[in-house]
């Protein structure tokens, strides 16, 4: 063997050598990553943390930058405090989807697109995305220069954060933009003397079946609409769903912390008291609307938190 191929180095030598990718060897595959992701629970039997890791350490270039776990790991961080090794085990995803990228790889994600003559180059899609994903460039348009807005396809996870944020409505995604999710709100045809309730339900913060189930055990006059992330609500969207006939809506999202993509909860808590606040300037009853957080570990909580809401909505209906 000659100095020049003694010398190369190695697909897993130089992700140990990035910033992450060092504990990669500190990994024994106890599986303990995989049962606290829901990724491969809710979408992707083939998601597996555990065996990326271990393509990793096989030098299994090709099929790691082809793997699906590379693209879909949203970073939310709930296996890094629960690895036995404390292996930033997203980082270590990062830096194998950054070396795909680089090697001519492209996510097979559904992501958002921009039109740009919607687009007022505001950059408020740039502040709001969890991932960088958004950026802001400049062209010549009629002959003056203009800033549009410009999508990383590689960074977007399609959470549609950017969608709910942008003023104009120059953002869309397949499945998550406003008219869309405006046609899942379906009227309310009849209360049965029973107080009605529209739910706006994160994707990822029922992690059971058995709470899964309970959502579809109620009747007509309590409706559910699943969105990917509670950061992609939108308070027009509740006002649409009161002006349907609904008496109250429930914001269901993931636990501070917890949140699959990184901080879209935070970014609903705070439009639902911008809310909450402009419903007491306009004298309307503010419970009326309310945001709850769920923790992946709190099972059977769902249950009590539209109980406790149809049971709040009745003295507000008895006194209007």
């Amino acid at each position: 063997m000659n100095q020049h191929e003694t010398s190369v180095k190695t697909f897993s030598d130089r992700v140990r050598e990035q910033s992450g990718g060092e504990n990669l060897d500190a990994c024994y595959s106890c599986g303990t990553c995989v049962s606290k992701c829901m990724i491969q629970q809710k979408v992707e039997p083939e998601y597996n943390p555990r065996r990326l890791l271990r393509m990793i350490m096989m030098d299994m270039e090709d099929e790691a930058y082809g793997d699906v776990t590379t693209w879909m790991c949203s970073q939310c961080d709930l296996c890094y405090p629960a690895c036995p090794q404390q292996i930033h085990i997203s980082q270590l995803i990062q830096i194998v989807k950054q070396m795909a990228v680089e090697a001519g790889y492209s996510s097979p994600l559904e992501t958002v697109t921009v039109e740009e003559n919607l687009c007022s180059g505001c950059g408020i899609c740039v502040m709001a995305c969890p991932y960088e994903a958004p950026s802001l460039f400049e062209k010549c348009l009629d002959g003056h220069m203009d800033r549009f807005a410009i999508v990383d396809a590689n960074r977007c996870m399609g959470c549609g954060i950017c969608v709910a944020a942008c003023p104009t409505g120059a953002i869309a995604r397949k499945g998550v933009g406003n008219e869309e999710v405006n046609k899942r709100i379906r009227p309310l045809r009849s209360k049965n003397g029973k107080p009605s309730l529209a739910i706006f339900i994160c994707d990822w913060c029922l992690r059971a079946d058995s709470d899964l189930s309970i959502l579809e055990n109620y009747p007509e006059s309590v409706h559910i609409i699943h969105i990917p992330c509670t950061g992609r609500n939108d308070p027009q969207l509740a006002l649409m769903a009161l002006g349907r006939g609904y008496d109250g809506v429930l914001v269901c999202g993931c636990k501070p912390g917890e949140c699959h993509y990184r901080r879209g909860t935070l970014i609903s808590a705070c439009k639902m008291n911008i809310m909450s606040t402009m419903f007491g300037q306009m004298d309307l009853n503010r419970s009326a609307v309310r945001f709850v957080q769920i923790g992946t570990q709190e099972r059977g909580r769902i249950r009590h938190e539209i109980e406790t809401m149809l049971q709040d909505i009745v003295p507000s209906l008895e006194n209007s």
